[in-house]
Formats: structure tokens, C-alpha cells, sequence
């Protein structure tokens, strides 16, 4: 019987704390080409330096062997709790971007959980497949003050409410009572 419960014990924390066992906060998608590159090494700067401290996946620096897509796929899925995805024209011409775009959305295929994280860097649109997620627009001058905060703050996870710590306390509870609503028309 004692197993039994310490084999069900375990099976619950671990799929509780499923979420939180990540290796990094995101894999970034884009193509290592041009401008695209540039930013990613900007933003790798920016968000990996306090006050975000965030743990970025970028594959073309953090990984010593040759790029395979199996290893792609499990490190988006098993390894990163977010998506950064980098879009600008030359990232659309690419195979690859598309690849991993595809193997990311899988991964959250609606709005619910919020895995993807669109960032443009020109005036391309954003993919079919990702148009549900609201765009972080790098390319607008005016915009470019707050994105690393709306970065950060989409790492944000607003799915699990908080617990309170404060307790309402009632005096005397037999004071309490809730009418039906037929009875207030009556009153009325």
C-alpha cells in the first residue's frame, strides 16, 4: 500500500512540475543570415543581462554538433517553455524557418497556452499559422522603448491565478444569508 501511494505521489509532482523543469525560457527561431542574426545577437544581450535574465536557446551558438531536426524538435519541445520567433523577409525565403516554425506550432496548436512569440522585424506578415499571436514589432522606432519589456512580459504565466494569503473573516456567520432573487422583486 505504501508503494502504491509513493508511486502515485511521484506521478502527480511530476506531471505538476512538468512546466517548470525547463532547461531555458525560449528557442529562438530565425535565419542566421543577415539582419536577422544581428538582432538575435542584441536581443541575446538584452534579455540574457539583468533586470530579464532570461535563458535563450539559440541554435546556431548553443549547440556544438551539426543541426539535425530531431534534435530541433525535442529541444523546442522538451527543453524551452517558449518560442521567439524571428520574422523578416530573408527568414520567410528559408526552408528551415518554416521547418522549425511548423515543429513549434505543433507544439501549441491554439492561443491557449501562448508557446509562440512572434517578433518582425520588417513589414512582412506574420504566417498564417502564427496570425493569432499578437506581433512584437521591432521594425516601428517608436515601439523599440518598450519590447524588451513586452518581451519579458509574455514570459508571464497568467494561466495559474495566485493564491491569497488574506482570509475574510466573518463575525458571525448566522447573520448571513442569501436570498433568491425572486424574493428581492417582492421587496422591491
Amino acid at each position: 500500500m505504501s508503494v502504491y501511494r509513493f508511486q502515485k505521489s511521484t506521478i502527480r509532482n511530476i506531471l505538476l512540475h512538468r512546466m517548470d523543469n525547463f532547461d531555458y525560457d525560449a528557442f529562438v527561431i530565425y535565419n542566421p543570415h543577415g539582419k536577422d542574426q544581428e538582432f538575435v545577437s542584441l536581443m541575446t544581450q538584452v534579455l540574457t543581462s539583468p533586470p530579464y535574465n532570461l535563458r535563450l536557446y539559440v541554435p546556431w551558438s548553443d549547440n556544438n554538433e551539426p543541426f539535425e531536426a530531431v534534435a530541433t524538435a525535442e529541444n523546442i519541445e522538451k527543453r524551452c517553455k517558449k518560442v521567439l520567433v524571428v520574422i523578416s523577409a530573408e527568414s520567410m525565403e528559408s526552408d528551415l524557418f518554416h521547418f522549425q516554425l511548423r515543429i513549434a506550432h505543433s507544439m501549441s496548436p491554439s492561443a491557449k497556452t501562448r508557446k509562440i512569440i512572434p517578433i518582425r522585424l520588417d513589414g512582412t506578415e506574420v504566417p498564417d499559422m502564427i496570425r493569432f499571436s499578437t506581433p512584437c514589432d521591432y521594425y516601428k522606432q517608436d515601439l523599440r522603448v518598450f519590447i524588451w519589456d513586452r518581451i519579458f512580459a509574455s514570459f508571464k504565466d497568467y494561466s495559474r491565478p495566485k493564491k491569497s494569503k488574506s482570509k475574510i473573516l466573518v463575525e458571525n456567520e448566522s447573520n448571513c444569508s442569501i436570498r433568491p432573487c425572486w424574493n428581492l422583486y417582492k421587496i422591491l
